[in-house]
């Protein structure tokens, strides 16, 4: 499938991120080569695991759009048990990669603790909101406050992804350096772990639309966010060089972009049948978070060969 990518809102998008990113790249260069000539600068930066803070902070990302996702189609149809099982892992794997982002966890290739105060900043931002949303996950989990939860869910997930995509940034302004990776592959990174968090925020729309609940998503919020991950994905397959994309530096990503591509055609199926009746049932609901979660797979390991990739490549 090969789709002519010539959006302009998408090229005005990525051209945005990306000149965020090189903005920040070139401020911080002097300071870098300042360190450099004292030659101490190059062993610091390479042992803090620059690549894989930026993919876990990006799963945060991800996981504020998951948990409520799942919440609400466990909530909904009662027996999804992907849906329930989805909601005890995200929210663990939350708390873990939040620790490790602020702590260090070599097992996760995150050396050493943060040490930036602004990048502290964003984390304790991200704690805050946090501590609520949790609460709010346990509760549902045990069967208890499930509407009072779920609505703090729903009303609150915006603005903890947007906390998330806020350290994002920062992750990614603080490592692409000369020295830990190339800015053009921290902004693919960046990119194709944002496709993670679209498959969940359209899997919460959709769940929302379903149940009448604005707060999660909307038909105009659904087709506005498979857009983007529709456009995202094709640039990533065949490169937007106008938008600072590079094609595919691989064969493997390549191909593995090309398989999600087919594989999402089924999906989009079952997503316009939601966008154009405004209901499917309780069946083909959970069908589609499945379909969702397998999309979330496939581009979460395409992130990790982005992320490896960054590694060889410096």
């Amino acid at each position: 499938m090969n789709h002519v990518i010539n959006n302009r809102g998408l090229r005005t998008a990525l051209r945005a991120v990306t000149l965020s990113t090189l903005t920040a790249f070139c401020f911080g260069l002097p300071a870098i080569q300042a360190n450099a000539e004292t030659g101490t600068a190059k062993s610091v930066v390479e042992n803090k695991g620059g690549n894989q803070r930026i993919n876990s902070s990006g799963k945060l990302r991800m996981l504020s759009q998951r948990i409520p996702a799942a919440a609400c189609v466990a909530t909904y149809s009662g027996n999804s048990e992907t849906a329930i099982q989805a909601l005890g892992a995200s929210s663990a794997e939350f708390g873990k990669i939040l620790n490790a982002l602020t702590e260090g966890d070599p097992e996760m290739g995150i050396s050493g603790a943060e040490h930036k105060r602004r990048t502290l900043a964003k984390l304790d931002e991200i704690k805050a909101l946090w501590e609520p949303f949790n609460a709010a996950i346990d509760d549902i989990l045990a069967g208890k406050n499930t509407e009072a939860s779920m609505k703090y869910l729903s009303e609150n997930n915006m603005a903890l992804l947007d906390a998330a995509k806020a350290l994002v940034t920062e992750e990614t302004a603080e490592y692409a350096n000369p020295y830990e990776m190339t800015a053009e592959n921290a902004l693919l990174i960046d990119f194709a772990g944002r496709q993670r968090m679209l498959t969940q925020k359209i899997a919460k729309e959709s769940c929302g639309v379903e149940t009448g609940n604005p707060s999660l998503g909307s038909v105009d919020d659904m087709k506005s966010t498979i857009s983007m991950f529709e456009m995202t994905l094709g640039a990533l397959r065949d490169g937007m060089p106008a938008a600072g994309v590079q094609a595919p530096p691989t064969e493997e990503i390549h191909d593995s972009l090309v398989a999600s591509t087919e594989h999402w055609a089924g999906t989009k199926s079952l997503l316009e049948s939601v966008t154009g009746k405004g209901s499917i049932g309780t069946e083909k609901q959970d069908q589609l978070f499945d379909l969702l979660t397998q999309a979330l797979k496939e581009m979460n390991t395409i992130t990790g060969l982005y992320t490896e990739y960054s590694k060889s490549d410096n």
